[in-house]
């Protein structure tokens, strides 16, 4: 429906972190894989190492790439459309977004240098004539921003601008933030607020923790027991966690790694010991079991989780070994054994690798 006059041009997903927001949009994009659209997506960052604009770019990053694996005639058909579009003010775009050059070239005019509050303007127009470019090409183009509750205000200005351009049709909007971070008085709820006075068709996604009776579907699956023998170990763990998803996984992990959830061989099923588990303290966040993760990993690897914690949320390994090589001095080699240290990381949860990049599996484990 993306296009059409009666369409939702934004869709929020809110909830409490570990719920599961990001989980539920990567689904999605699982599900429109092979389909003819760019699906881009990018993350904000708490303490924002990489300034204003982070999201948008490592988004723009994915579409150039996007672009690129379809080929020279796709590459050529975008570069034609958008130095068409916004001509020698290209220096504007890729000074915010280098990784455009790889479509459109490095630029050979330096941008005319003007005060400030005229260059956050044209900017803000350059920024809306370059999705107003890509946007009239084949491919639709959905756009997904996470972590939205530590959104920069120059973001929020640019995302608001394109949803209220009436020239812009073939872009969905999803973004995910925090509901519990997130106040009347937030820049992204003044926008949105903006946003629904000018009529922008907004569709809002609250998700909250599993039930009860779905952690006991859970821990029945993964136990192999029925429903009715699983209850005494269900109540305790929602009780414990509150259903949140994150914490109802790290809980049973940790509970396991302790011995208070076994399988014995002499049974031949999962035993427990209910009151046990249900003295153990755990926080409110799920940062103290995680936390206890980390620390329990090789040196090696919890070196390089740090140097990537510092890096940002995901990282392609080549920078990885650039900062590894300036901080022990080491070479490529030894750096490749390095990565196989981080295999610990994924095999206990706290790592994903896609493809050349590293990222964390969750927000709390970087923090």
């Amino acid at each position: 429906r993306i296009g059409t006059p009666d369409r939702v041009k934004m869709v929020f997903v809110s909830g409490y972190s570990g719920v599961g927001k990001s989980a539920v949009v990567q689904h999605v994009r699982k599900r429109l894989q092979g389909k003819k659209i760019h699906f881009i997506s990018g993350k904000f960052e708490q303490l924002q190492p990489a300034g204003p604009l982070c999201a948008l770019d490592a988004a723009f990053s994915e579409y150039t790439n996007s672009v690129i694996q379809k080929g020279p005639q796709c590459i050529l058909e975008t570069k034609k459309a958008i130095v068409d579009a916004i001509q020698a003010d290209a220096g504007v775009l890729t000074d915010a977004f280098p990784c455009l050059c790889k479509i459109i070239g490095k630029p050979t005019t330096t941008p005319v240098e003007i005060g400030p509050m005229a260059s956050q303007n044209r900017f803000r127009f350059i920024f809306q004539m370059f999705i107003r470019a890509i946007n009239s090409l084949s491919y639709p183009i959905i756009l997904f921003l996470d972590d939205l509750q530590w959104v920069d205000n120059l973001s929020l200005q640019l995302i608001s601008s394109l949803m209220t351009d009436t020239e812009i049709r073939n872009l969905l909007f999803i973004g995910s933030y925090r509901d519990n971070e997130i106040d009347h008085i937030h820049p992204l709820t003044v926008h949105l607020n903006e946003l629904k006075s000018k009529e922008v068709a907004i569709d809002n996604i609250n998700i909250t923790g599993i039930s009860k009776e779905d952690v006991n579907n859970l821990i029945s699956d993964i136990t192999n027991m029925p429903h009715s023998l699983t209850e005494t170990l269900s109540c305790v763990v929602y009780k414990k966690t509150g259903g949140n998803v994150l914490f109802v996984t790290e809980f049973l992990k940790s509970i396991c790694s302790e011995g208070l959830l076994f399988y014995s061989l002499d049974d031949k099923a999962w035993k427990w010991n209910a009151d046990t588990i249900e003295a153990k303290e755990i926080s409110d966040e799920v940062g103290t079991l995680l936390s206890r993760k980390i620390s329990q990993l090789p040196i090696g690897c919890q070196h390089a989780i740090k140097l990537l914690a510092c890096i940002g949320s995901k990282c392609d390994d080549s920078i990885l070994i650039s900062f590894l090589n300036r901080t022990a001095g080491k070479n490529d080699t030894e750096n490749n054994a390095q990565f196989s240290i981080l295999d610990y990381a994924i095999d206990e949860g706290l790592l994903k690798r896609e493809g050349s990049t590293y990222m964390f599996a969750h927000d709390r484990i970087q923090h």
